[in-house]
Formats: structure tokens, sequence, C-alpha cells
């Protein structure tokens, strides 16, 4: 299984990253339909999950594209952090770092210097 890879939705593309991906999930819903095809190869898919008119279309046109929808729930969420609050709900964290130190955790992790557990960046 390949690295995951976040890009910065303010910068362009980046040409070397031209048909490299097996999937694109597109959780900020700025890449079009043409930067979606660019990262990714040729017979695999890009997944949309912002709600807008043109990824629900692209979706119903295209093989290529599919549109994931998800339901925000307050109610959810607040049982997932009343379990963690009572330690009923424990993710094993082996590494911190500061927000300012987030692109050094995130390109160590991306060279495959990982432990067992998460690593987290603080924020604030």
């Amino acid at each position: 299984m390949g690295l995951a890879r976040v890009l910065d939705y303010t910068q362009p593309l980046p040409d070397h990253m031209k048909g490299t991906f097996d999937v694109v999930f597109d959780c900020h819903g700025g890449l079009t339909s043409r930067e979606e095809d660019f990262l990714t190869k040729r017979s695999v898919l890009a997944v949309d999950i912002d709600p807008t008119f043109g990824n629900l279309i692209r979706s119903l046109i295209s093989s290529r594209h599919s549109f994931v929808r998800g339901v925000l729930s307050t109610s959810i969420l607040q049982k997932i952090v009343d379990l963690a609050t009572a330690g009923q709900f424990t993710i094993p964290i082996k590494r911190t770092a500061p927000l300012s130190e987030a692109i050094a955790l995130i390109s160590d992790l991306e060279a495959g210097n990982r432990l067992p557990g998460k690593s987290v960046i603080v924020m604030g």
C-alpha cells in the first residue's frame, strides 16, 4: 500500500504528480474534474465528499468519479467525546508535534518512520 499525500489546495498541482494516484479523495471540494483526472491513473477512481451540484452530476455521468455523502451529527460526536473522557475509547498516541513542526512530522511519516500508534499535531 502506498503512502497518502495531502495537497495544498491553494497551490497549483505539481506536474510530477500527474497520474500517480490510485484514488483521490477530494475532502475540500476544491478540485475540478480535470484536476482529479490529472492526479489519478487512467483506470482508477476519484471520490468527492463535497455536496455540490457539479460533483453530483460528475458522479452520474463519469465512471471515474464517485460521490459519497455523510451526515454530520453532533450527537455521535458527543458520544465519542464522552467515551474518550470516560477512558473507554482510547487511541494510542506515540508522537506529538506542535503545529510549527507539522511539516517535519508529516515528512518523517511519509518517509516511513512510523511507530505503532498515532501521531498528533497539537494546535495552539
